[in-house]
């Protein structure tokens, strides 16, 4: 999520930060009338663990082995040496910390322990560990010359001596995670007026930044987000304990939010909910006012559509190297068709509220799927109907 996508540009510097970059300077300060500086571009590095998880993604959907030779596997590792070299030491806790960072929610600068970033640093160091040892056993020739580059053979002691100490916020008695050290001591505000105003960052026609970073208000999917990338390592009740907490705090004041919170409320059940937030979120491009891209295209929320329509309602995943699929259609849809690409082969899908039918178009092989907690594979040149 970048600190440009729903943010004003009112007060920006012509010729200074225009582009597509995540510029240095935003909206003016209601407060101090200056230019609002933006760390998203200096300290927002839960990305470095992104894009690494977009690489491990795109690898275990596509079995892209010349990608992961010529790029991916350098990638997940290289990233996981930054994340070696960013962990703080805290002596009085005997563990390792992650400060004065932005996480996802960009209105919470210099956060210490963003429990986002900390996560996701934590799977990235998981994951380049795991690769060094396959590589090691399975392809010597690939570990030996990304041991020439990189020196896996100093990297993999110290990534695990990390992973061991790096501090993992957790939910607490109330089944709260908390979004970073401070935000759970942080006042309250009714965030109604804003919400209701029909527009992106009427927040900041009463307080400035500063000043936010001092409430219990959050820009867009942060905790929400971890949650929902990793969905097998908390509960039902964590993940609806957290909604309840974080969803009234959230101004959406970024259009990726809501399709994280389209496709988290689709997976806890919500469908009135999600749909809320689907048309909101569609409407942003194909709706009555399209005023958010009249500069160009708005791809990265057109992306979201898709992946509300996919993801959220279609319920695939890309879990540990295993597609699943669990529709979650609202109640204003008869059927949702695609086509999808997994290990090779094209596979079509028509769900229902009361069948979902799989076609092997490639036919190659025989592909494997997750459904409803079993099994299910899908013959070459043949399809599948499941009654739900």
């Amino acid at each position: 999520m970048t600190a440009t996508a729903g943010r004003s540009t009112r007060g920006r510097r012509p010729g200074v930060d225009d582009g597509e970059s995540t510029p240095v300077w935003g909206a003016t300060d209601i407060v101090t009338g200056e230019a609002t500086k933006i760390w998203s571009g200096f300290i927002e590095q839960h990305i470095t663990a992104d894009v690494a998880y977009g690489v491990e993604q795109y690898m275990r959907a596509t079995d892209d082995e010349e990608f992961a030779r010529t790029r991916g596997n350098e990638i997940i590792i290289d990233t996981a040496r930054f994340w070696c070299s960013r962990l703080e030491w805290n002596p009085d806790v005997d563990r390792y910390e992650i400060n004065n960072v932005v996480g996802p929610d960009e209105y919470k600068e210099h956060a210490n322990n963003n429990a986002f970033t900390n996560h996701m640093a934590h799977w990235n160091l998981l994951q380049a560990m795991q690769l060094i040892d396959r590589l090691k056993t399975n392809e010597p020739a690939e570990y030996q010359r990304l041991d020439e580059r990189l020196d896996l053979a100093a990297l993999r002691p110290e990534i695990e001596e990390r992973l061991g100490k790096l501090y993992l916020p957790a939910p607490n008695a109330e089944a709260i995670i908390p979004e970073d050290d401070a935000y759970l001591t942080l006042p309250t505000i009714d965030l109604k007026p804003y919400l209701t105003a029909g527009r992106v960052g009427a927040l900041f026609d009463d307080y400035n930044l500063e000043q936010v970073n001092h409430l219990q208000v959050t820009k867009q999917a942060d905790v929400i987000l971890l949650l929902f990338l990793f969905e097998r390592h908390f509960s039902k009740r964590v993940k609806l304990k957290n909604w309840q907490y974080y969803e009234p705090r959230t101004t959406h004041d970024s259009s990726l939010s809501l399709l994280t919170h389209t496709n988290f409320a689709a997976d806890l059940g919500l469908k009135r909910k999600a749909y809320s937030y689907y048309r909101r979120a569609r409407d942003i491009d194909m709706g009555t006012n399209m005023n958010s891209s009249d500069e160009g295209i708005h791809a990265a929320s057109i992306a979201g559509i898709w992946s509300m329509t996919v993801l959220g309602f279609g319920g695939v995943r890309y879990l540990d190297g295993r597609l699943r699929i669990e529709p979650n259609l609202p109640d204003q849809w008869r059927q949702l068709s695609f086509c999808l690409w997994w290990h090779g082969q094209k596979l079509a899908v028509t769900e229902t509220n009361q069948t979902l039918k799989i076609r092997n178009l490639t036919g190659t092989r025989v592909v494997e799927i997750d459904h409803a907690g079993a099994s299910v594979e899908i013959p070459t040149h043949d399809e599948v109907l499941i009654t739900r």
